[in-house]
C-alpha cells in the first residue's frame, strides 16, 4: 500500500501544482484551458498505469527477497483458498495473489485519477476565481483525498475480484492486458499539449524512483507491523502529514520561482538549515509556520485516532510513547521542510520543472523518514521500557 498511496498522492499533488502554476501565470483566463486540463489528465492516467505496474513488480521482488513476508502472505492466501494439492499451494498462491493485487491496484489508480483530477482542477479554478492562493489548498487536499480513495477503492476492488481467485486467474490477466494496451491511447490523447508531453517524459523516471523509495517504506512498515500491531496506524499519520507540509512549501516556492525567475535566498543561506529557518524572507517564514504547527496538528489527529480506537481496541496510551512521538514529528518535519526548499531550488537552478519532480521525491522521503523514525521509537520504547504493545 505505501507505494500505491505514494504514487497516487504524487500524481495528484504534481497535477495540482501544475494547475496552480497555470493559475498564477494567468492561463486560466485563456481559451482552451479545459482542453489543456483534459490532456494533462490523460497523461496522468498513462503515468498511473505505468508506474503502478513498476511498483507492483518492485513490491513482489521485495516480498520474495524477504522470507518472513513471503511465508506469511503465502500462508494467509493458502488458508483462504481451497486447493487440492498441498505441494503446489504455496507457489501457485503467490502468483495468483500477485496478479489479483496488480489488477486491483491498476483499476484503483485509474479510477482515482479520473475522480481526483476533476476534483482538484475544480478547486484550483474556484480558488483562482475568488483570489485565493491554490498552493495552500490543493496540495494537502489532493494527498489526503488520494489516500482515502486509494485505500477504499483498493479494498473494494479486492473484495469484488477475490471470489474469482478460487477457480480462474483469467480475469486479472485480462485487466492487466487491457490496461497496458490503453497506455498508448492515453498518451495520444495528451500528445498535442506540449506541457503534457514534457511532463510525461520528465516525470516518469522520477515517479519510478519515488515508488522504489516508497517500497522501502513499505518493507519497513511490513516488518514493523509483524512485531508491533499499532505501528501502521501511526505510520500513516506521520508520513502523510509531513509529506503534505513538504508539498505545500515546495508548491509555493515553485510558483514563486516560475513567476519571478529569481530566488530570495542563495546556496549559502539554503545549505545550512538553521540559517535558512532564521531568514526573514517570506519563504522561510512559511517554512517556520509549517514547522511550528506540525506538532499541534499531529497530536490533534493522534487524539482523534486514539478516541476512535476505543470502539474496537485502544492503541498506545503510555505518556512516554506520546512524548517520543512528538520528538519524532519535530525531527521529521524539520528534515522534510529543509529538503523541500533545497530540492526545489536545485531543480530550478538546473533548469528542471520542480512541479514535476520535487513533490514525488519529497513524499517518498517523508514515507521512509517517517517509517524509519517511528520503528526506531517503537524499538527504543520496547527495549528500554517495555511500554508498547507487541506480538509475541
Amino acid at each position: 500500500m505505501p507505494p500505491l498511496q505514494g504514487l497516487r498522492g504524487n500524481l495528484d499533488m504534481t497535477f495540482s501544482s501544475r494547475m496552480s502554476t497555470l493559475a498564477h501565470k494567468g492561463a486560466f483566463a485563456e481559451e482552451g484551458i479545459l482542453m489543456r486540463v483534459r490532456r494533462n489528465a490523460a497523461v496522468s492516467e498513462a503515468l498511473s498505469i505505468v508506474v503502478c505496474l513498476v511498483a507492483n513488480l518492485i513490491s513482489l521482488f521485495i516480498v520474495h527477497l524477504t522470507p518472513d513476508l513471503r511465508d506469511s502472505q503465502s500462508d494467509e492466501f493458502a488458508n483462504s483458498t481451497t486447493v487440492s494439492n498441498d505441494t503446489d499451494t504455496r507457489d501457485l498462491s503467490n502468483i495468483e495473489s500477485s496478479m489479483f493485487l496488480t489488477a486491483s491496484s491498476i483499476l484503483s489508480v485509474a479510477l482515482n485519477c479520473a475522480i481526483c483530477t476533476t476534483f482538484l482542477f475544480t478547486i484550483v479554478y474556484y480558488a483562482w476565481k475568488h483570489d485565493y492562493n491554490p498552493d495552500n489548498i490543493v496540495a494537502p487536499l489532493g494527498a489526503s483525498i488520494s489516500d482515502m480513495l486509494t485505500i477504499g477503492s483498493m479494498l473494494f476492488l479486492c473484495y469484488l475480484l477475490r471470489p474469482y481467485a478460487g477457480f480462474s486467474s483469467a480475469l486479472p490477466n485480462i485487466i492487466i492486458s487491457i490496461s497496458i494496451c490503453s497506455i498508448p491511447v492515453w498518451i495520444m490523447l495528451g500528445w498535442k499539449d506540449e506541457m503534457a508531453v514534457t511532463t510525461a517524459k520528465q516525470q516518469c523516471l522520477t515517479l519510478v524512483f519515488a515508488s522504489i523509495v516508497s517500497c522501502l517504506a513499505g518493507l519497513i512498515q511490513s516488518e514493523g507491523a509483524m512485531t508491533y500491531p499499532n505501528y501502521p496506524a501511526y505510520q500513516t499519520l506521520i508520513s502523510g502529514l509531513a509529506g503534505n507540509r513538504g508539498a505545500v512549501l515546495a508548491s509555493r516556492i515553485s510558483s514563486y520561482l516560475e513567476i519571478h525567475q529569481e530566488s530570495e535566498l542563495g546556496w549559502k543561506q539554503r545549505a545550512i538549515p538553521f540559517i535558512y529557518y532564521r531568514s526573514d524572507c517570506s519563504e522561510a517564514q512559511t517554512a517556520r509556520l509549517l514547522l511550528f504547527t506540525a506538532l499541534p496538528f499531529q497530536m490533534f489527529f493522534v487524539g482523534i485516532s486514539t478516541a476512535l480506537s476505543f470502539v474496537y481496541e485502544p492503541v498506545e496510551l503510555d505518556w512516554k510513547f506520546f512524548l517520543g512521538y512528538a520528538l519524532v514529528v519535530l525531527v521529521q518535519s524539520f528534515t522534510i521542510l529543509y529538503l523541500a526548499q533545497l530540492i526545489v531550488f536545485t531543480l530550478w537552478k538546473f533548469g528542471l520543472d520542480s512541479d514535476n519532480h520535487a513533490i514525488p521525491l519529497l513524499t517518498s522521503a517523508a514515507d521512509v523518514c517517517g517509517c524509519g523514525l517511528l520503528i526506531c521509537l517503537f524499538l527504543v520504547l520496547d527495549k528500554a521500557f517495555g511500554c508498547v504493545k507487541r506480538i509475541e
